[in-house]
Formats: C-alpha cells, sequence, structure tokens
C-alpha cells in the first residue's frame, strides 16, 4: 500500500529528444514511452521531449522551462543527435551535460534523476557503435561518457548495451524501429517504458 501511495503521488519529468516527444520517424505520436510509463507507474509523466534535441544546443533551454520543484523524478533521455547531428567534440557535450545536471539538483536537491542512454543506431542500415560521423567520435565512445558522467552524480544509468544487448540489435531493428534508422514503433515505445520502469522501480 505504501508504495503504491507513493507512486500515486509522484510526478515525473521526462526530458529528451524524438525517442521521449514519440515521434515515429514520420509523425509525433500519443503513443510514446512517457505515454506508457504513466499507465505503467500510475503516476502522471509529463513529456518535455524536443524533436531534433540535443545536449550540446538543447538540454539546458528545456530544462529551464520545467519547475522542478513539482517533480519528485526525472528522466533525461537523449544524445543521440549530438552525434548524429553535431561536430561539436565530446568534451564540449559532456560540459554542458555537467552543467544541466548541476542545474537540476540545485533547484531541487530531492529530485531523483534516472538517466536512459540512447538506444542503438542505424545510419543508412549500419550499426553506429564503432562508426565517426560528425564529431571525432563514435557511438559507443559517445555511451560511454554519458555513463561516466552519470555515474559521477550517482545517477542509475540504464544502458541498454549491458542491461539488454539485443533489445534492438541487427536482426530486429528494421521491425522495432518505425524509419529503421532511431525512432521506435508505438509497441517498441511500450517495450520501452516497461524496461524503463522496471530500472526505476530497482533503484
Amino acid at each position: 500500500m505504501q508504495n503504491q501511495e507513493r507512486n500515486l503521488i509522484m510526478k515525473i519529468a521526462s526530458i529528451g529528444d524524438s525517442v521521449t516527444k514519440g515521434f515515429d520517424g514520420f509523425k509525433d505520436i500519443t503513443e510514446n514511452y512517457p505515454y506508457y510509463l504513466s499507465q505503467i507507474m500510475n503516476c502522471p509523466v509529463d513529456n518535455f521531449g524536443i524533436n531534433g534535441a540535443t545536449i550540446k544546443d538543447d538540454l539546458a533551454n528545456e530544462i529551464n522551462g520545467v519547475n522542478w520543484s513539482t517533480y519528485q523524478q526525472c528522466i533525461l533521455f537523449m544524445g543521440t543527435n549530438d552525434y548524429g547531428h553535431n561536430a561539436d567534440n565530446l568534451q564540449s557535450v559532456i560540459n554542458t551535460l555537467k552543467n544541466c545536471l548541476t542545474f537540476i539538483l540545485k533547484t531541487n536537491p530531492d529530485i531523483k534523476i534516472t538517466a536512459i542512454l540512447p538506444l542503438t543506431r542505424y545510419d543508412e542500415h549500419q550499426n553506429a557503435a564503432e562508426q565517426v560521423r560528425f564529431a571525432s567520435y563514435t557511438f559507443n565512445e559517445l555511451l560511454d561518457a554519458l555513463a561516466q558522467t552519470y555515474k559521477k552524480y550517482n545517477i542509475p544509468v540504464l544502458d541498454w548495451r549491458i542491461l539488454y544487448p539485443n533489445f534492438i540489435n541487427d536482426d530486429n531493428y528494421q521491425v522495432k524501429y518505425n524509419d529503421q534508422h532511431v525512432h521506435p514503433t508505438a509497441q517498441t515505445y511500450y517495450q520501452i517504458a516497461k524496461k524503463i520502469a522496471e530500472f526505476i522501480k530497482k533503484q
């Protein structure tokens, strides 16, 4: 009963890019991961996702628009666009992330932040893990740097590579991603929400 009461009063802010917003590669859909997470966790989950958002250029504006005193939990799920679209070096991305984490925790010292690393991505049907794109780092190097940064702040990190290595892989990405690139189907969004909920409940 106590857990049920806690969930009923908990309020979650979901910060991120198009995978938080609910873009399926062609349009925004209602059946996104915050929508499903709200049902699974039985609590309000406010979606602050922005299509195309990056840590380097958009995260500060995204978190500045949130009234952090009204939230008990924050889910931060972004970074894929920093790799996919920006030429900023990795240290610059990480420095911005540190500043934003400091801001959130200073604004609400009691908030619990959960970090979700970007999902495996496929660019032109190639697994991006060891590919260098616009900046001089691979996708795996981005994921490693994000994970190390979150851990320095004692923030739990859902690393798909470790916890769910076969959730999206070379054999199923064409089915899991509606655009066969980075944007999930509605069914995959539901699966993402379930795994995030499981991860949060274990913390």
